[in-house]
Protein backbone atom coordinates (compact mmCIF):
# COMPACT_ATOMS: atom_id res chain seq x y z
CA UNK A 1 0.00 0.00 0.00
CA UNK A 2 1.37 3.42 -0.99
CA UNK A 3 1.53 5.88 1.89
CA UNK A 4 0.50 9.38 0.83
CA UNK A 5 2.03 12.40 2.50
CA UNK A 6 0.32 15.60 3.58
CA UNK A 7 1.74 18.85 2.25
CA UNK A 8 1.35 22.55 2.99
CA UNK A 9 2.59 25.07 0.42
CA UNK A 10 3.16 28.57 1.79
CA UNK A 11 2.68 30.75 -1.27
CA UNK A 12 0.92 28.50 -3.78
CA UNK A 13 -0.29 31.23 -6.13
CA UNK A 14 3.06 32.05 -7.75
CA UNK A 15 4.89 30.29 -10.58
CA UNK A 16 6.77 27.96 -8.24
CA UNK A 17 4.01 27.33 -5.74
CA UNK A 18 1.40 26.90 -8.44
CA UNK A 19 3.36 24.22 -10.24
CA UNK A 20 4.17 22.50 -6.94
CA UNK A 21 0.47 22.37 -6.20
CA UNK A 22 -0.24 20.82 -9.62
CA UNK A 23 2.63 18.35 -9.28
CA UNK A 24 1.48 17.13 -5.87
CA UNK A 25 -2.17 16.96 -6.91
CA UNK A 26 -1.21 14.93 -9.99
CA UNK A 27 0.50 12.46 -7.69
CA UNK A 28 -2.67 12.29 -5.56
CA UNK A 29 -0.90 13.72 -2.54
CA UNK A 30 -2.89 15.58 0.10
CA UNK A 31 -2.00 19.24 -0.39
CA UNK A 32 -3.12 22.54 1.11
CA UNK A 33 -1.93 25.72 -0.57
CA UNK A 34 -1.94 29.24 0.82
CA UNK A 35 -1.85 32.68 -0.74
CA UNK A 36 -1.87 36.23 0.52
CA UNK A 37 -1.34 39.11 -1.91
CA UNK A 38 -2.26 37.04 -4.99
CA UNK A 39 -5.45 35.16 -4.20
CA UNK A 40 -6.51 32.14 -6.23
CA UNK A 41 -9.41 29.66 -6.13
CA UNK A 42 -8.84 26.66 -3.89
CA UNK A 43 -6.13 28.32 -1.80
CA UNK A 44 -6.37 29.40 1.82
CA UNK A 45 -5.66 32.98 2.74
CA UNK A 46 -2.62 33.17 5.02
CA UNK A 47 -0.30 35.97 6.04
CA UNK A 48 2.92 34.13 6.81
CA UNK A 49 3.87 36.95 9.20
CA UNK A 50 0.89 36.00 11.38
CA UNK A 51 2.45 33.40 13.66
CA UNK A 52 -0.83 32.42 15.30
CA UNK A 53 -2.41 31.75 11.92
CA UNK A 54 0.61 29.70 10.82
CA UNK A 55 0.47 27.63 14.00
CA UNK A 56 -3.26 27.07 13.55
CA UNK A 57 -2.69 25.86 9.99
CA UNK A 58 0.15 23.51 10.90
CA UNK A 59 -1.62 22.09 13.94
CA UNK A 60 -4.79 21.59 11.92
CA UNK A 61 -3.17 19.87 8.95
CA UNK A 62 -0.22 17.98 10.52
CA UNK A 63 1.80 18.09 7.28
CA UNK A 64 4.71 15.79 6.55
CA UNK A 65 6.24 18.44 4.27
CA UNK A 66 6.05 22.23 4.37
CA UNK A 67 7.09 24.00 1.17
CA UNK A 68 8.07 27.68 1.31
CA UNK A 69 8.22 29.37 -2.10
CA UNK A 70 6.61 32.53 -0.63
CA UNK A 71 8.89 35.56 -0.82
CA UNK A 72 9.21 39.16 -1.94
CA UNK A 73 11.03 38.56 -5.25
CA UNK A 74 10.90 42.15 -6.56
CA UNK A 75 14.64 42.79 -6.50
CA UNK A 76 14.39 46.54 -7.01
CA UNK A 77 11.69 46.96 -4.37
CA UNK A 78 13.87 45.04 -1.93
CA UNK A 79 16.63 47.55 -2.63
CA UNK A 80 14.26 50.46 -1.91
CA UNK A 81 12.59 48.83 1.10
CA UNK A 82 15.18 46.64 2.84
CA UNK A 83 13.09 46.43 6.02
CA UNK A 84 10.16 44.96 4.11
CA UNK A 85 12.51 42.57 2.33
CA UNK A 86 13.96 41.42 5.65
CA UNK A 87 10.51 40.74 7.07
CA UNK A 88 9.28 38.78 4.04
CA UNK A 89 12.49 37.11 2.89
CA UNK A 90 14.14 36.32 6.24
CA UNK A 91 12.00 36.70 9.35
CA UNK A 92 8.67 35.26 8.20
CA UNK A 93 9.92 32.24 6.23
CA UNK A 94 12.46 31.51 8.94
CA UNK A 95 9.78 31.39 11.60
CA UNK A 96 7.48 29.27 9.43
CA UNK A 97 10.35 26.82 8.89
CA UNK A 98 11.07 26.65 12.63
CA UNK A 99 7.44 26.01 13.49
CA UNK A 100 7.18 23.32 10.83
CA UNK A 101 10.37 21.59 11.97
CA UNK A 102 9.21 21.67 15.60
CA UNK A 103 6.20 19.65 14.46
CA UNK A 104 8.30 17.07 12.65
CA UNK A 105 7.72 18.31 9.10
CA UNK A 106 10.37 18.37 6.42
CA UNK A 107 10.95 21.91 5.14
CA UNK A 108 11.60 22.72 1.48
CA UNK A 109 12.67 26.33 0.96
CA UNK A 110 13.14 28.07 -2.38
CA UNK A 111 16.08 30.43 -2.65
CA UNK A 112 17.71 32.08 -5.68
CA UNK A 113 20.76 32.31 -7.90
CA UNK A 114 21.08 35.92 -6.69
CA UNK A 115 23.11 34.69 -3.72
CA UNK A 116 26.00 34.76 -6.24
CA UNK A 117 27.65 37.83 -7.76
CA UNK A 118 27.74 36.64 -11.37
CA UNK A 119 31.45 37.20 -11.77
CA UNK A 120 32.32 33.62 -12.71
CA UNK A 121 29.23 31.53 -13.35
CA UNK A 122 27.80 29.02 -13.63
CA UNK A 123 27.92 28.13 -9.94
CA UNK A 124 27.62 24.77 -8.19
CA UNK A 125 26.23 24.03 -4.73
CA UNK A 126 29.67 24.16 -3.11
CA UNK A 127 30.63 27.60 -4.41
CA UNK A 128 30.85 30.46 -1.92
CA UNK A 129 27.96 32.91 -2.01
CA UNK A 130 28.59 36.61 -2.62
CA UNK A 131 25.36 38.56 -3.23
CA UNK A 132 25.37 41.99 -4.84
CA UNK A 133 22.06 43.38 -3.60
CA UNK A 134 19.63 43.40 -0.65
CA UNK A 135 17.51 40.58 -2.06
CA UNK A 136 20.49 38.27 -2.50
CA UNK A 137 21.91 39.13 0.92
CA UNK A 138 18.62 38.35 2.60
CA UNK A 139 18.28 35.06 0.74
CA UNK A 140 21.81 34.13 1.78
CA UNK A 141 20.95 35.00 5.38
CA UNK A 142 17.85 32.82 5.48
CA UNK A 143 19.79 29.98 3.86
CA UNK A 144 22.38 30.14 6.65
CA UNK A 145 19.63 30.27 9.26
CA UNK A 146 17.96 27.15 7.88
CA UNK A 147 21.21 25.22 7.58
CA UNK A 148 21.97 25.98 11.24
CA UNK A 149 18.51 25.73 12.78
CA UNK A 150 16.44 23.46 10.53
CA UNK A 151 18.94 20.71 9.71
CA UNK A 152 16.53 18.45 7.77
CA UNK A 153 15.59 21.21 5.35
CA UNK A 154 16.12 21.33 1.60
CA UNK A 155 17.20 24.65 0.09
CA UNK A 156 16.46 24.74 -3.62
CA UNK A 157 18.06 27.39 -5.81
CA UNK A 158 16.44 27.92 -9.23
CA UNK A 159 17.20 30.71 -11.73
CA UNK A 160 15.12 32.71 -14.22
CA UNK A 161 11.94 30.73 -13.63
CA UNK A 162 9.45 30.55 -16.49
CA UNK A 163 6.31 28.59 -17.34
CA UNK A 164 3.62 28.10 -19.96
CA UNK A 165 1.03 29.97 -17.93
CA UNK A 166 -0.82 33.06 -19.13
CA UNK A 167 0.35 34.98 -16.09
CA UNK A 168 1.85 38.50 -16.04
CA UNK A 169 4.57 37.25 -13.67
CA UNK A 170 5.70 34.74 -16.30
CA UNK A 171 8.53 36.13 -18.45
CA UNK A 172 7.49 34.13 -21.53
CA UNK A 173 3.92 35.40 -21.34
CA UNK A 174 5.04 39.02 -20.93
CA UNK A 175 7.34 38.80 -23.95
CA UNK A 176 4.67 37.22 -26.15
CA UNK A 177 2.09 39.85 -25.17
CA UNK A 178 4.48 42.67 -26.08
CA UNK A 179 5.30 41.03 -29.40
CA UNK A 180 1.61 40.58 -30.20
CA UNK A 181 1.14 44.32 -29.72
CA UNK A 182 3.89 44.99 -32.24
CA UNK A 183 6.28 46.33 -29.65
CA UNK A 184 10.04 46.05 -29.86
CA UNK A 185 11.22 44.09 -26.83
CA UNK A 186 14.51 45.19 -25.32
CA UNK A 187 16.58 42.28 -24.02
CA UNK A 188 20.00 42.40 -22.41
CA UNK A 189 22.98 40.68 -23.98
CA UNK A 190 25.21 40.83 -20.90
CA UNK A 191 23.13 38.80 -18.42
CA UNK A 192 23.71 35.04 -18.68
CA UNK A 193 21.80 32.44 -16.73
CA UNK A 194 20.19 29.00 -16.75
CA UNK A 195 16.41 29.41 -17.33
CA UNK A 196 14.36 27.09 -15.14
CA UNK A 197 11.02 25.59 -16.29
CA UNK A 198 8.43 25.58 -13.53
CA UNK A 199 7.18 22.10 -14.36
CA UNK A 200 10.68 20.64 -14.20
CA UNK A 201 11.35 22.51 -10.98
CA UNK A 202 8.25 21.00 -9.41
CA UNK A 203 9.23 17.47 -10.44
CA UNK A 204 12.80 17.77 -9.20
CA UNK A 205 11.70 19.34 -5.92
CA UNK A 206 9.31 16.44 -5.40
CA UNK A 207 12.09 13.97 -6.13
CA UNK A 208 14.29 15.67 -3.54
CA UNK A 209 11.62 15.04 -0.92
CA UNK A 210 11.19 11.41 -1.98
CA UNK A 211 14.96 10.97 -1.75
CA UNK A 212 15.02 12.71 1.66
CA UNK A 213 17.62 15.10 0.28
CA UNK A 214 19.09 17.49 2.86
CA UNK A 215 21.03 20.69 2.18
CA UNK A 216 21.44 22.98 -0.83
CA UNK A 217 20.34 21.82 -4.28
CA UNK A 218 20.52 23.67 -7.59
CA UNK A 219 17.53 22.93 -9.82
CA UNK A 220 17.75 24.62 -13.22
CA UNK A 221 17.21 24.00 -16.91
CA UNK A 222 19.92 22.38 -19.05
CA UNK A 223 20.93 25.44 -21.09
CA UNK A 224 22.83 28.63 -20.29
CA UNK A 225 21.60 31.59 -22.31
CA UNK A 226 21.75 35.37 -22.35
CA UNK A 227 18.47 37.15 -21.76
CA UNK A 228 18.67 38.32 -25.38
CA UNK A 229 19.09 34.78 -26.73
CA UNK A 230 16.21 33.60 -24.58
CA UNK A 231 13.93 36.37 -25.84
CA UNK A 232 14.83 35.71 -29.49
CA UNK A 233 14.00 32.02 -29.02
CA UNK A 234 10.64 32.91 -27.52
CA UNK A 235 9.89 35.25 -30.41
CA UNK A 236 10.70 32.63 -33.04
CA UNK A 237 8.84 29.89 -31.18
CA UNK A 238 5.64 31.93 -31.23
CA UNK A 239 5.98 33.02 -34.85
CA UNK A 240 7.47 36.48 -34.45
CA UNK A 241 10.53 37.98 -36.09
CA UNK A 242 13.78 38.19 -34.15
CA UNK A 243 13.99 41.76 -35.43
CA UNK A 244 11.34 42.65 -32.84
CA UNK A 245 13.94 41.93 -30.15
CA UNK A 246 16.42 44.75 -29.57
CA UNK A 247 19.78 43.86 -28.00
CA UNK A 248 20.79 46.22 -25.18
CA UNK A 249 22.99 46.09 -22.09
CA UNK A 250 21.84 46.06 -18.48
CA UNK A 251 22.90 49.68 -18.06
CA UNK A 252 20.12 50.73 -20.43
CA UNK A 253 17.48 49.87 -17.82
CA UNK A 254 18.94 52.00 -14.97
CA UNK A 255 17.99 49.36 -12.41
CA UNK A 256 18.11 50.12 -8.70
CA UNK A 257 19.60 46.76 -7.71
CA UNK A 258 22.67 45.20 -9.27
CA UNK A 259 22.16 42.03 -11.30
CA UNK A 260 24.60 39.14 -11.58
CA UNK A 261 25.82 39.16 -15.18
CA UNK A 262 27.95 36.08 -15.80
CA UNK A 263 25.61 33.89 -13.76
CA UNK A 264 23.78 30.60 -13.96
CA UNK A 265 23.71 27.46 -11.86
CA UNK A 266 24.77 23.86 -12.30
CA UNK A 267 24.28 20.92 -9.96
CA UNK A 268 26.83 18.44 -8.74
CA UNK A 269 24.02 15.88 -8.29
CA UNK A 270 23.50 13.94 -11.51
CA UNK A 271 20.03 12.70 -10.56
CA UNK A 272 18.72 16.27 -10.48
CA UNK A 273 19.88 17.37 -13.92
CA UNK A 274 16.86 18.13 -16.10
CA UNK A 275 16.30 16.67 -19.53
CA UNK A 276 13.73 18.14 -21.95
CA UNK A 277 10.78 15.87 -22.61
CA UNK A 278 11.53 13.69 -19.61
CA UNK A 279 11.45 16.34 -16.89
CA UNK A 280 9.77 19.32 -18.54
CA UNK A 281 7.92 20.42 -21.67
CA UNK A 282 10.10 22.82 -23.71
CA UNK A 283 8.53 26.25 -24.22
CA UNK A 284 11.14 27.73 -26.58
Amino acid sequence: MTVRMKHVIIGASGQVGGYLFKELATRHESVVGTSWTHTAPGLRSLNMEDEKAVIQLLDGEHPHVVWIPAALPDVDRCEREPDVSYRLNVQAPGRVAELAAQRGAKVVFFSTDYVFDGENGPYSEGDEVHPLQVYGRHKAEIENFLLSNVPRSVIIRPAWIYSQDANPRNFVYRVVQQLKQGAVVKAVTDQWNTPTPSDGLGKMAWQAVVDDFVGVLHVVGPERLSRYELTVRIARKFGFSAEQVEPVTTEAFHLEAQRPLNGGLITAYRDYRMEPGRDFSPVF
